[in-house]
Formats: C-alpha cells, sequence, structure tokens
C-alpha cells in the first residue's frame, strides 16, 4: 500500500558515453529496461515512472587529445542531465534515478544537486576506485576517472560551483586509481569488510549533517569481477552481491536520498542480459517498500 510520504522515481537512461575510455555501449539504459526494471520496482512496492533518456546530442566530438578524452562532449553531456534532472529536485519525493551512464555523469548531477540546494549536498560515491586523477597536459584520459577532481577543483573544465571534498564520501574502493590527496572522506573495501556493509553504510550516513541532500553514485565495479564481469572496467576483488544488497539497502532507507545514478554497466558484456537482471534485482530489494513480496514472489 502507497502513502503520500512514498518518493516517486523517475527512470532516465543516460545514453552516451563520452565520459568513457572506449567506445561501443552506448544504449546500455534499455538492458535494464529489458530485465524488467519498472515491473520489478512496481513489483517491490515502489512508485516508478519510466522517463526515457536524457536528450544528448548525436554529434558529439570523439578525440584523443589531453587532458580529456572527447572533450567538450562530457561537459555538454553534464549539462543535458543537470537540466534534465533540475525540475524533479524541485519536487519534495521526487527521486531521479539514472541508468545506463558512465562515472562523469556524476559533475552533471552534482551540478544540478548543487543547484537545488547550494552547498548543503552530499556524495556517497561507491565505487571500486577513487575518481580523482588531476588532468594532466601531456596524457588524455577519461572524464570518468577525473569525476570527483573535476568537481572539487576550480578548473576552465566545469563551471560549478565546486563542492568541498569533505562532502564527498568515497565507499568501497581497492584502487586508487593515484588520485591525489584530496580530502575525500574514504571508506575502502577492508573498511567495509571489516565493519560489514550495513554499519559501514550506517557509519557514513552518520558522519553527513542533517540538512545534507545525498547523491547517491553506484559504480558496478564495487562488485567483485567474480560477481559482476558486466562491469565496464571490472575488479578481482569487490563486494559480492550478498554485501551490495546490504550496503545499499541502509542507503537508500535514509530519506536524504535525493539522486541515484547507477554507472558503468557494459551491455556488450552482458548478451543475455543476466548481469543487468542482477543489478535490477540489487535495486528492488534495496528500495522493496515494507510489507512488500520479494520481486521473485517469495
Amino acid at each position: 500500500m502507497q502513502t503520500r510520504d512514498d518518493p516517486t522515481y523517475h527512470v532516465l537512461g543516460v545514453p552516451l558515453r563520452t565520459g568513457s575510455l572506449y567506445p561501443g555501449s552506448e544504449n546500455d539504459a534499455q538492458a535494464f529496461r529489458d530485465a524488467r526494471l519498472l515491473q520489478r520496482l512496481e513489483a517491490a512496492g515502489v512508485q516508478v515512472i519510466d522517463e526515457g533518456d536524457v536528450a544528448i546530442p548525436s554529434y558529439l566530438p570523439h578525440h584523443n587529445i589531453p587532458p580529456i578524452k572527447n572533450w567538450p562532449g562530457p561537459r555538454i553531456a553534464w549539462d543535458c542531465v543537470s537540466e534534465r534532472i533540475g525540475p524533479y529536485l524541485k519536487q519534495p519525493g521526487h527521486i531521479p534515478l539514472l541508468i545506463g551512464a558512465d562515472c562523469s555523469v556524476v559533475v552533471g548531477t552534482a551540478q544540478a544537486m548543487t543547484q537545488a540546494y547550494g552547498e548543503y549536498v552530499h556524495i556517497l560515491y561507491v565505487d571500486g576506485d577513487i575518481d580523482g586523477v588531476a588532468p594532466q597536459p601531456g596524457r588524455c584520459m577519461s572524464a570518468a576517472g577525473m569525476a570527483l577532481w573535476l568537481i572539487t577543483q576550480a578548473s576552465p573544465f566545469w563551471a560549478g560551483p565546486t563542492l568541498s571534498p569533505s562532502r564527498i564520501t568515497v565507499v568501497g574502493w581497492s584502487d586508487d586509481l593515484h588520485s591525489p590527496e584530496m580530502g575525500l572522506r574514504s571508506l575502502p573495501l577492508a573498511e567495509v569488510r571489516r565493519l560489514g556493509p550495513g554499519e559501514a553504510a550506517r557509519q557514513a550516513l552518520q558522519a553527513i549533517p542533517d540538512s545534507s541532500s545525498i547523491l547517491l553514485h553506484f559504480d558496478i565495479d564495487v562488485l567483485s569481477k567474480q560477481d559482476m564481469p558486466a562491469a565496464y572496467f571490472p575488479h578481482t576483488d569487490g563486494l559480492s552481491i550478498t554485501e551490495a544488497r546490504e550496503l545499499l539497502a541502509a542507503i537508500l532507507a535514509d530519506p536524504r536520498v535525493r539522486i541515484i545514478e547507477v554507472a558503468e554497466y557494459a551491455s556488450l558484456r552482458d548478451l543475455d542480459q543476466s548481469y543487468a537482471s542482477t543489478i535490477v534485482e540489487l535495486l528492488a530489494a534495496a528500495l522493496k517498500r515494507p510489507g512488500q513480496l520479494n520481486t521473485n514472489g517469495s
């Protein structure tokens, strides 16, 4: 049974990987729809609406010129995402759920969040990596690997406003990608396992001011390669599906979450869409309303 306090989730695909290193998987959101994302969320008692895909120009540049691959394509995509989700953030109880994105999407969603809530924003960055690589004039890298640097540092690449590194918590990482020390809060994979995923999530949430609105970034490469080989850059070591379910359930129970984004799924590595189905089940289990049947009918 729904109540007025139940949030409505607005599913939006982000159909272009202009922030990624490799092309070839530009319509990954469709795999989540084919895996019956909406139906499984509805079966879990979740109010959900498919809003289609964010409109992103098809003529964005593709190049390997330093320092940011395909620039200014990522910036154009971020602006498209920010403009599309902005209206939902003005409506209490309406939460954008972005699917099919690369990790650089967080720059666009953070932009929308800061425009809506000013400095009262916190990013929970659940990811196998710390995507904080600084741009280098002699090296071309994807914007995805620079996402947290771009959000927190004044630069010509993003209008901002920048977010204090203390307002970002990276959870579950096992590779820092040689990112510089930026003052981010951090719960690495080993610490998540020591505490237990639920307790790690609770500690991360308790450290966030009550006045904050939370952006949850979930990169599926936080899962182990054994459990999620369809990640764009899979990690040998990572969370199990069971651990991820516990972590997400604790985070998504927090009413301060205002955006959810699921990043770095590679549909070309999942031809039967079985791993897309696994991700959908993770989301359904974490968002399930009390008293609802599990999506498998039990």
